[in-house]
């Protein structure tokens, strides 16, 4: 084994002891955990670079891929997590001229629409532009995160359309367009549903019934030796 490669070695092996310490000191982020939904996957360049060895050079490119999470609040931008190791050694076998190398992960796979765990703390600098940590459960190791970077766009931006309101500087049109926004449409009102009719028992008419026309009484009643009665009229 070359110098060299001795050199390799040794500093590979440090480097894992250091990582693996830092992640045992890393405290759990479960209770800030929030949930996205993923949208997409981009790419983005990290350059090239040129590996010398013996009678020759050979030039590579590298990338990695950014995962876009929405939620209420905004898009957070989730890029791969970096490989430490890796980036070290492509450094020393380029002479230190080399990109950062990140690792391919388990967003790699995610499709449209899937929900995403994940832990945020961001900070906006003067130029607006917004850099955030980001802490996922590991979806193969329970108990443990991986923490990687990104950036976050918020829902709601902060415009400068109102800072010359009222100042005279506008002109009217255009005073008119950012100043004075049309009002919302009236509401229209709901067409109430037609009361419910009384079922009220209806009355029932029936023709009078007419009387059978009575006898005219009897003037004079006769009682015979049977003491049956007969009626004179």
């Amino acid at each position: 084994m070359t110098i060299r490669a001795e050199k390799i070695v040794t500093i590979l092996a440090v480097l894992g002891v250091l990582v693996g310490f830092a992640q045992a000191r890393e405290k759990d982020h479960s209770a800030d955990y929030q949930v996205g939904t993923f949208s997409s996957t981009g790419t983005i360049s990290d350059g090239s670079y040129a590996n010398c060895s013996g009678g020759g050079c050979s030039a590579y490119s590298a990338a990695h891929n950014i995962h876009y999470v929405s939620t209420a609040d905004g898009v957070y931008a989730i890029e791969a997590p970096t490989s430490v190791a890796g980036t070290m050694l492509v450094g020393m076998m380029s002479g230190g001229n080399a990109p950062t190398i990140h690792k391919g992960w388990f967003m790699d796979n995610l499709h449209e629409g899937d929900k995403v765990l994940f832990a945020a703390k961001c900070k906006t600098y003067r130029n607006n532009h917004t850099s955030c940590q980001f802490w996922l459960p590991n979806p193969d190791k329970t108990g443990k995160e991986i923490l990687t970077t990104g950036g976050f766009s918020p829902a709601v931006a902060k415009t400068n359309t109102s800072q010359l309101c009222g100042t005279g500087k506008l002109s009217a049109s255009v005073e008119a367009q950012v100043c004075n926004p049309a009002p919302a449409p009236a509401e229209q009102p709901q067409p109430q549903p037609a009361a419910a009719t009384s079922q009220q028992p209806q009355a029932t008419i029936r023709p009078a019934v007419q009387q059978a026309p009575q006898a005219p009484a009897c003037q004079t009643i006769v009682t015979d030796a049977n003491g049956k009665e007969t009626c004179q009229q």
